[in-house]
């Protein structure tokens, strides 16, 4: 046990940032987490509570509230399968740690142990706080006793667990049966493949039974809800929990552990069985076709540094599976989500009053939309992370930023190109297929394009900016170079705190006073405007100092 504590330990702090560059900004580390907290965290848990105890509590007439509870349970689960895929692959078979964990006088469930809970801890910090609101607010919903709250507070650490299970069990016996995966792009690209897919499948199942909140009560109200049957034997542990909530039965609660325990110990069973053989001949990538120098040369052409960092940038974001799919592909899942939410208006007609007012021309519903959409493109560029990596993804390399004969803010200038290029394309998609949908006309569209671009570039700099002050630079894989970067999620925080306080106080200055809509849309351009050029300065004086502060 203390040898797999140490382990699990070890393993953490791999992806972790390290101790030199935690103390190289530690009261950045402590500013940006009090933010984080009360900008991301503490609504979203927040937001999710009120959900679960608005729900549970529309059906508890019914005598079905946990049908609620259930549904938002196997969805979290879900999810969790399905981006936790790409992450098991990448700590089983493609972390730099296991030539140097197979020598070592340890079985091989030893180790699928001590990596599993390591990727369970580090994946599910998040998933614990949606999961505890999620509980707490079907416990107080539906007014449970007293020790309901005990088996919330078991359920929300254990419940990750199985999901997770699953995905390891995916991984090891596909890696050993299947001898033509034997390198991290090729998993990648199938699991990137296999979550669009999966999501792409969602969408149009979603458009094809369109959505109001009264059928959604309607659906779960139901006792037999064949959508639950299916998913609680996908997904057992869900019902035994929810219902052990309820009735307080000490016998499903036990069940529920019991089914936990087993899925491990299978788990670890297999692991002892398929690990070793599956994880001989991993390569860590794809094997490259060799070249001759007089070949390479012949083929080289001339251009400006800028064009050519360019390039290297872009060629990085595209072909590398990882970045591909985290970073770029989310771009453009955004337009498919904004043309879903019209199919499913053509059905039933959800967005009636919002349409009517945006072409009656109501100053309330054109400023919401107008807001709406200065949110969401800070959002996505702040998600995709594209720019919040910008310095990260140079990882052993980055001494290439400072040795080539290239000035640091033209580097960054082309890492912000980058971002905007791929963030900006995916909103401005976005925008247009709603202009042409709401048939606003050309110049409103132009307007709307422009705010959202000068949203995106505000984005795409602070994020630089947040990179250089710290840069994760110690990871051995691509996913690692994302999944343990707090710069990401902290520069989320900040870009959701100062858009939510430009837009909700934009909007609360036309509620309740008689400024019109027109002029304070002036007003959020013209902050807009602003905001570019505080994060941009910020970049251009601070970043040579910054960057050369760093050890690389």
């Amino acid at each position: 046990m203390k040898m797999y504590l140490r382990l699990v330990s070890a393993l953490i702090q791999g992806v972790e940032p390290s101790d030199k560059e935690k103390k190289r900004n530690k009261i950045f580390y402590i500013v940006m987490t009090i933010i984080a907290g009360f900008g991301i965290m503490l609504p979203m848990t927040f937001f999710v509570g009120v959900i679960l105890y608005s729900m549970t509590s529309a059906l508890l007439p019914f005598g079905t509230q946990e049908n609620g509870a259930e549904l938002f349970l196997h969805l979290i689960a879900s999810f969790s399968f399905i981006f936790g895929l790409n992450v098991i692959f990448s700590v089983f078979y493609f972390s730099g740690d296991i030539e140097n964990l197979l020598p070592l006088p340890l079985r091989p469930y030893q180790i699928i142990g001590a990596k599993f809970t390591a990727a369970l801890i580090s994946e599910s910090i998040m998933e614990w706080l949606v999961l505890l609101a999620a509980l707490i607010g079907y416990t107080v919903g539906g007014n449970m006793p007293f020790y309901a709250w005990i088996i919330v507070l078991l359920g929300t650490i254990t419940m990750p667990i199985l999901p997770l299970i699953y995905c390891g069990i995916i991984c090891m016996v596909v890696m050993y049966f299947t001898r033509f995966i034997k390198n991290k792009d090729t998993v990648n690209k199938i699991t990137g493949i296999f979550t669009f897919a999966v999501i792409a499948g969602i969408v149009y199942l979603a458009s094809l039974s369109g959505f109001n909140t009264e059928k959604l009560i309607e659906t779960l109200s139901q006792h037999d809800n064949p959508v639950l049957n299916v998913m609680n034997c996908i997904f057992p542990t869900v019902p035994l929990l929810i219902r052990s909530m309820g009735t307080g039965s000490i016998l499903e609660f036990l069940l529920y552990l019991v089914i936990n325990a087993a899925a491990i110990a299978v788990f670890m069973l297999l692991a002892q069985v398929l690990y070793l053989p599956s994880v001989v001949g991993i390569g860590q990538g794809a094997a490259k076709e060799r070249r001759s120098a007089e070949e390479i040369i012949s083929k080289m052409k001339q251009h400006s540094p800028s064009f050519t960092y360019f390039k290297k940038e872009f060629r990085l974001l595209v072909r590398t599976p990882a970045y591909f799919t985290n970073c770029v592909m989310i771009n453009f899942m955004f337009p498919v989500f904004v043309y879903l939410a019209f199919l499913i208006h053509k059905q039933t007609n959800f967005l009636d009053s919002f349409i009517y007012g945006i072409k009656s021309g109501n100053e309330e519903t054109v400023l919401l939309f107008m807001l709406g959409i200065t949110a969401v493109s800070v959002l996505v560029t702040a998600v995709n992370c594209i720019a919040s990596s910008a310095l990260t993804r140079e990882g052993k390399h980055f001494s290439f930023i400072k040795y080539i004969p290239v000035p640091y803010m033209t580097q960054l200038n082309v890492k912000a190109l980058v971002s905007i290029l791929f963030s900006g394309t995916g909103m401005i998609l976005s925008v247009v297929l709603a202009c042409i949908q709401l048939n606003t006309g050309i110049k409103f569209t132009l307007f709307c394009c422009l705010l959202s671009l000068l949203s995106v570039t505000f984005a795409t700099y602070l994020g630089v900016y947040m990179d250089c002050i710290n840069p994760k630079l110690i990871w051995d894989d691509e996913l690692n170079a994302l999944r343990g970067n707090y710069n990401i999620f902290f520069n989320m925080a900040l870009a959701i705190v100062t858009e939510g306080i430009l837009c909700a106080g934009s909007y609360f200055l036309f509620k309740y006073t008689n400024i019109g809509a027109l002029f304070i849309i002036i007003i959020v351009f013209v902050l807009l405007m602003v905001l570019n050029s505080i994060s941009y300065l910020l970049c251009y004086y601070r970043s040579k100092k910054l960057i050369e502060q760093i050890e690389g």
